[in-house]
């Protein structure tokens, strides 16, 4: 008979034992899981809601428009910008381009005055590629890139008392130092997620912003979005080498490096969830280790009996630690399919989560299925079962013959 055939047997000779410590590792299992997808899908919630938001996958600017401190408006702007454009669309991996202008000042309804940060931008690709336009709360978004209106925050709409269809007049200083202003009418509230962008947040088209500024054919910057955010870092380095080509000195930069906030997230995000799977392996280690000390102890005068009929130790080990694998196995199976079920519930539960800090909004609970955490879990669980078995069945298969057959 074989050390496998014999371990499978012990498993079903002692079921309550082996369901006890088989739950102990299902149940840590279907943890390290759930927490697995909760982090995968917070991480890929950020991760596209930063994108969406108005970051975009890529971003060419002036390069000391990159630099730390540098102003947002057009001081470090790009000249001929339908020129760069143009290129950067003949790209086959470049799906959008938005250009930008950022651009600061005051905005005032009359007997109000309050400061604001500016954006103008081509309202149709904007649309199409960004989660801007689905944030009104009333309202319609832009036209065209001509068009005389603003959308305000709803934060920045409250303080003016203004609504959609009022006029408002918007200031701002040219790249000359002179002070500008225009007339616009809102066409529209968003309700930004983000409070503090919320109270200042003012959006239009290009061409009223270019108007206000006095720079035609500027921009700040070139946002661009992509077939495939995996393909950023060589779209990347193509389109700087094809600008480099034509004369356009023009720096770029990547979603992820401009995204400061989503690596400190990220990172706090792997330290919990690293701690919390260390946590749960001790956990399962000391619980498991208790159940298969117990059966070693209990089966010391089986393992002298074995050892008087001729098996070395280290088949009696290699039958524990199959055991323990065994067992693992399965459980990590009931593991898999109890975390699926769980999380089938909690994503159709409707429970939304808190906001977290400085957001408005809450979020729904969404539980992704991660397979490498399912995978990573499988195999953390299953060495900690072999282990877990391993050091008992050491000890006992070392023990004299003539004591263990003795042992009572």
């Amino acid at each position: 008979m074989s050390v496998w055939s014999l371990a499978f047997r012990n498993l079903l000779r002692n079921r309550r034992r082996s369901l006890l410590a088989g739950a102990v590792v299902m149940v840590g299992f279907a943890a390290f899981a759930l927490a697995g997808g909760f982090m995968a899908q917070s991480l890929e919630g950020l991760r596209e809601g930063t994108i969406r938001n108005g970051l975009g996958h890529l971003q060419f600017a002036d390069p000391r428009g990159f630099e730390a401190g540098a102003d947002s408006t057009l001081e470090h702007g790009l000249t001929d910008a339908a020129e760069i454009e143009q290129t950067l669309r003949s790209d086959p991996g470049v799906l959008e381009v938005l250009p930008r202008i950022d651009f600061v000042g005051l905005v005032t309804s009359g007997d109000r005055s309050v400061p604001f940060l500016g954006t103008g931008l081509d309202p149709a690709p904007e649309a199409r590629s960004m989660d801007l336009a689905e944030t009104l709360a009333s309202g319609r978004w832009l036209l065209d890139r001509d068009q005389r209106s603003v959308v305000l925050g709803a934060g920045l709409a409250a303080a003016l008392r203004v609504g959609v269809g009022d006029t408002v007049t918007v200031l701002a200083t040219t790249t000359d130092g002179v002070l500008n202003a225009v007339d616009a009418s809102v066409v529209a509230v968003a309700d930004i997620p983000i409070k503090e962008l919320d109270d200042r947040f003012l959006a239009t088209s290009l061409g009223l912003a270019g108007d206000l500024l006095m720079a035609d054919d500027h921009v700040s910057r070139f946002v661009v979005i992509l077939h495939d955010a995996a393909d950023d870092r060589p779209v990347l380095q193509r389109l700087l080498q094809t600008l480099k080509g034509r004369g356009l000195d023009i720096a770029g930069r990547t979603w992820e490096d401009l995204a400061v906030f989503y690596r400190q997230v990220r990172l706090l995000y792997m330290g919990i969830f690293g701690f919390m799977g260390v946590v749960l392996v001790v956990v399962v280690l000391l619980a498991t280790a208790n159940a298969m000390l117990m059966a070693a102890s209990e089966r010391i005068r089986e393992i002298g009996t074995l050892r008087a009929l001729g098996t070395r130790p280290g088949q009696i080990r290699r039958m524990f630690v199959i055991e323990g694998a065994l067992l693992g196995a399965a459980a990590c199976v009931a593991g898999a399919l109890a975390s699926l079920a769980i999380r089938t519930v909690l994503n159709h539960s409707g429970i939304v989560l808190p906001p977290p800090p400085g957001v408005t909004h809450g979020m729904p609970l969404h539980i992704k299925f991660y397979g490498e955490t399912y995978l990573v879990g499988a195999v953390a669980m299953a060495l900690t079962m072999m282990l877990a078995s391993y050091l008992p069945a050491r000890r006992a298969s070392r023990m004299p013959i003539v004591d263990a057959l003795t042992h009572v």
